[in-house]
């Protein structure tokens, strides 16, 4: 992978930890600090003790289907249940499609997941985590991961640049992984398992109008993922330190 020419006129980040999540490391109720802005209102909570939090604010796309059981969402895709309606056009999806509903594109989003290990072949093993569907992406891989502009953000369906490239995290099934994504205007950072994406880019700011657009979606191919903590917040403003934080950081 190499990087984008994008890249000129932007900051761009990666702050690394040398070790993985454990669950045990996780607190029921405690939510994930962010480095980049303030937490304004929140817009949901889910800790998934209950079926009724898979509601219409988590839209499981494609067939995908949830089930809350002892703390998690077991997540799994229509070709591991083999549920979805007869001839359907996504009936042996490998994915599962997990998107939240936001109102907006600027937000404070954490969660905690745990990618279930495989019991089969699948065509590719990669993991999306999705600032508005098909615009701002960070796709992880068993060889390390990279955040890229794809397709609707460039003006041209199934294209995309790299903008900031890590082989420290990868994509590895049967662990933990806790993320918190903040985006205001034109800034974005990403932090999963301590592993930080940065990009301050005017394409960050663009307008998205869509509906997929307006979503936090996490998308995994593969048998399914428990998804036992998920939150957003609308953002109040950046952080007193950013300034200087984002200054080290160059």
């Amino acid at each position: 992978m190499k990087q984008s020419t994008l890249l000129i006129a932007m900051t761009a980040i990666c702050v690394l930890t040398d070790r993985d999540a454990t669950a045990d490391e996780y607190v029921k109720g405690a939510s994930l600090k962010t480095t980049m802005l303030n937490k304004g209102e929140n817009i949901f909570e889910k800790h998934f003790d209950e079926q009724k939090e898979v509601d219409a604010i988590l839209d499981l796309r494609k067939h995908t289907r949830g089930t809350v059981k002892d703390g998690v969402m077991v997540t799994i895709p229509p070709s591991v249940h083999g549920e979805a309606p007869k001839g359907a056009r996504y009936g042996k999806e490998e994915f599962v499609r997990s998107h939240f509903k936001l109102g907006g594109q600027d937000y404070i989003f954490s969660f905690r997941v745990k990618f279930l290990e495989l019991d089969r072949k699948v065509k590719e093993q990669i993991c999306f985590i999705d600032l508005g569907h098909r615009w701002i992406r960070l796709e992880m891989t068993p060889d390390g991961s990279q955040l890229v502009f794809q397709n609707y953000i460039l003006g041209k369906r199934g294209q995309k640049k790299v903008i900031v490239e890590n082989e420290t995290l990868k994509l590895k099934y049967g662990e933990w992984y806790k993320g918190t994504i903040e985006i205001l205007g034109d800034e974005t950072l990403s932090n999963i398992n301590g592993v930080t994406f940065h990009i301050k880019n005017d394409l960050v700011a663009k307008k998205r109008e869509t509906v997929l657009a307006q979503r936090f979606c996490l998308d995994l191919r593969g048998v399914g993922y428990h998804l036992d903590y998920a939150a957003a917040w609308k953002p109040r403003g950046f952080q007193d330190t950013w300034e200087e934080k984002r200054a080290e950081s160059n």
